[in-house]
């Protein structure tokens, strides 16, 4: 914001320096176009004082975005370090042979390796199960793979 207020107050003393030229090559006095001439250099100070803060502003600003680059780094390292510990601890509770099933799918078929089912349909593939495969599903009683896609199924409902 402060950089927009730099930039409307070069832009207004830019008008000003243009419309003292057009007043100064109007005047027939020597001592009022020195005058004026004083004017347009001190409005031409003023415009490289504020440019002069326009990129110490533009230095912060590059600054204060490298700082919040590092810490959002270091806020997701962090997370992602404690969402690991998380996934490991579950990991444990889970057959061996269902987590190799489910990691092999999930490197396979990227983020969706377990999908519900809506109205029959897989949400993975979007293609219709049979009637006994979302009735197994529905049961909940094992683990059920679509026969499509071969993704994991639970039930939407």
């Amino acid at each position: 914001m402060d950089r927009k207020k730099l930039e409307l107050d070069v832009g207004t003393r830019t008008e000003t320096i243009s419309r003292l030229k057009t007043q100064q090559y109007q005047t027939r006095k020597n001592d009022e176009f020195q005058a004026i001439g004083h004017e347009i250099e001190r409005y031409e100070n003023e415009i490289r004082k504020i440019e002069d803060d326009e990129l110490e502003l533009m230095v912060l600003a590059d600054k204060v975005k490298l700082d919040l680059t590092e810490e959002e780094k270091k806020a997701l390292e962090s997370q992602l370090q404690r969402l690991t510990r998380e996934r490991s601890e579950l990991a444990g509770k889970i057959e061996e042979d269902l987590l190799a099933r489910f990691e092999r799918l999930f490197k396979s078929k990227g983020d969706a390796a377990i999908v519900a089912i809506e109205h029959g349909v897989c949400t993975g593939c979007h293609m219709k199960v049979t009637t006994a495969t979302a009735s197994q599903v529905r049961a909940g009683k094992e683990i059920v793979s679509c026969e499509n896609c071969g993704r994991i199924l639970y039930d939407a409902a």
